[in-house]
């Protein structure tokens, strides 16, 4: 086991803390960029704990090394949204850096799922026509915000296999 890794177990507090963290990192992200607020602000689709960490509390064997925290916004045609929105907090959590990632997802896929967070991040992902998404489906994705999918495994590869019939 690497020592740079955290094990210990994640409970739901620590889903707690992060959509705190996440919550304020929103907040402070169109603090930095007010010209983003009208278009952006209300449009949070999902915040969610991805890769590592999420795969880490599904299975605690992986260990963690940060934490990867995303916001999914719905796009605004007129106003582009920042492809690289990135912040980091170092030994922010449990001695262990936090990372903010933003995406905005296509209005086409908003609507096609409108109301439903899950499927909304879900179908973004698995149009998998970029390298971050492909990393993304590799591990697991938890979702934060809102409370109707705090908690719920929106994306993990071997339930995915299951789910299309890969597995026995």
């Amino acid at each position: 086991m690497a020592a740079d890794r955290l094990y210990r177990l994640l409970a739901k507090e620590d889903l707690d803390f992060l959509l705190v963290m996440g919550l304020q990192e929103h907040e402070r992200f169109f603090h930095r960029n007010p010209r983003l607020r009208d278009a952006y602000h209300d449009n949070l689709i999902a915040i969610c704990l991805c890769q590592g960490a999420a795969l880490h509390y599904l299975d605690p064997r992986v260990g963690v090394k940060d934490f990867d925290v995303w916001h999914f916004y719905a796009e605004n045609e007129r106003v582009p949204f920042p492809y690289r929105a990135h912040c980091r907090l170092e030994d922010s959590y449990l001695g262990k850096p936090v990372d903010f990632l933003k995406r905005a997802i296509p209005r086409r896929i908003v609507d096609l799922n409108r109301g439903n967070p899950n499927e909304i991040v879900r179908t973004y992902l698995l149009e998998r026509n970029s390298g971050t998404k492909r990393r993304l489906l590799q591990k697991a994705v938890l979702g934060l915000f809102p409370e109707r999918i705090f908690g719920a495994v929106l994306w993990h590869p071997p339930l995915a296999r299951q789910e299309r019939g890969y597995d026995s």
